[in-house]
């Protein structure tokens, strides 16, 4: 190592350093992310980035971009946030999380500026060690899932080859904006100038706005239900997709969830926009990456001792997606007889209501177990669930402070004919996957569609 770069004797010791940057919290803007790339030699110019955005499904889109690109035989960088388990997922090399030696290894990359004076936030900091990891492995292509918002996301330094938005609802209101209108804004920001879009279903008023900037920056837009077009076969995972003179039939998707099918129709479109500028997919590729893509804890069922779907809904729009989810798997697993809720939200802005949100979720569950989540983020704790007036469908609510007290109580109480959902905050949903599968659960099949 170089003798002014900074050293850490092992990875836990990196990990609690880069820790020590949660606190900054948001911090949008791009002078700092600009100043670190600079320093770093501008590694995220190095290759071709494709740049999601939106408010719910920017993961799975990712995931399936990767899958679709690895299967046609390139090699992909895939950054992501917020992590599960192991910070090394933020950082995956053909869908592989990088190892504790390279992760320790760029830390201290950054770190080294950061003690020279430069001044970063958590997610910043990552950020460049993300751009200078998928230089490092020269990568073919790097999918780049934004943050928070878009237009002062740390991600939004790349001139991608295609930009994606998911959808647009009502997110992180303090540092997005209080409507759809300020919020498209921001997810919007992405966009570059010439820079081919695809996006999501999207109502009219944030359209507009999409819209307005796609045209003031003569970036083509290609639009879900307008420009190219998905229908779901039901009881199954299968689809159709159509765009302009292209249709592909009965293909195959590796992530349950009617609601899915959309992610995977925005990831098709994005090959065929790779393609146009001369990417060497073919459908077989697309096929294959798509039945094959996995996303541990978004829309995924395991199976133990009992039945376990983990989802990573935590706000109006992903709950909204969740409870059609929810009631597809219990018609799909005849056995099925209690359905178990576990539940944990985060409310770092501050502009969340748990106790609506809880209420629309609850209602279809026998029983409702509240928790706090792991993480950084603000928990909403078990003393202000207390404060709380919770509508008769909450009732049957039960609060247990920690996590693996609640999971082993449903485990001891439940069998084979019960189904627990796990959602409301990431940051619970990544704990408990990891305890299942410590426990012997293991990925089921999923035959069922929620639309």
């Amino acid at each position: 190592m170089k003798k002014d770069l900074m050293e850490f004797s092992n990875v836990k010791d990196a990990i609690t350093y880069l820790n020590g940057f949660q606190f900054h919290g948001f911090r949008l803007g791009l002078e700092r992310i600009k100043t670190a790339l600079q320093a770093l030699g501008h590694p995220h110019e190095s290759y071709p980035c494709i740049h999601v955005a939106g408010t719910n499904g920017k993961g799975s889109v990712c995931a399936a971009l990767s899958s679709i690109l690895q299967e046609a035989g390139f090699k992909v960088g895939f950054y992501s946030s917020p992590h599960l388990v192991e910070l090394n997922e933020r950082f995956r090399i053909n869908f592989d999380p990088i190892g504790d030696k390279e992760l320790k290894e760029l830390i201290e990359e950054t770190a080294t500026l950061v003690e020279k004076g430069l001044e970063l936030s958590y997610f910043e900091f990552t950020t460049a060690m993300a751009f200078s990891c998928f230089r490092k492995h020269g990568v073919d292509f790097a999918v780049i899932e934004t943050g928070l918002g878009g237009r002062l996301d740390a991600t939004n330094v790349i001139t991608p080859v295609v930009s994606v938005i998911t959808n647009v609802s009502l997110e992180h209101q303090s540092y997005l904006g209080s409507t759809t209108n300020e919020i498209a804004f921001e997810k919007a920001g992405i966009i570059k100038k010439r820079v081919p879009v695809v996006a999501g279903r999207l109502e009219d008023t944030p359209l507009k706005v999409i819209e307005g900037i796609c045209k003031k920056r003569n970036a083509p837009l290609y639009l879900l239900g307008r420009d190219f077009f998905i229908r779901g076969h039901e009881n199954s995972r299968l689809f159709d997709f159509s765009s302009g003179d292209i249709s592909l039939k009965n293909i195959g998707f590796g992530l349950g969830g009617g609601f899915q099918l959309e992610n995977a129709a925005l990831a098709i479109e994005t090959c065929l926009r790779l393609m146009d500028q001369g990417t060497r997919i073919d459908h077989a590729h697309i096929r294959k990456g798509l039945s094959g893509t996995s996303w541990p804890g978004r829309s995924e069922l395991l199976r133990g001792k009992i039945w376990a779907f983990l989802d990573g809904a935590h706000n109006e729009a992903g709950l909204e997606w969740l409870l059609p989810s929810v009631m597809a798997i219990s018609k799909g697993i005849s056995r099925v007889k209690k359905k178990v809720l576990l539940w944990a939200c985060s409310n770092e802005g501050g502009d969340k209501d748990p106790s609506a949100m809880l209420q629309k979720v609850a209602a279809p569950f026998d029983q409702v177990i509240i928790t706090e989540p792991c993480g950084p983020r603000k928990p909403v704790t078990i003393d202000e669930w207390k404060e709380m007036a919770l509508t008769p469908s909450c009732r049957r609510v039960r609060l247990v402070k920690e996590y693996k007290e609640a999971l082993g109580m449903i485990l001891s109480e439940g069998g084979e004919e019960t189904l627990l959902v796990v959602a409301g905050s990431l940051y619970l949903v990544g704990p408990v996957r990891k305890a299942l599968i410590e426990q012997g659960f293991k990925r089921a099949k999923q035959k069922w569609n929620s639309d």
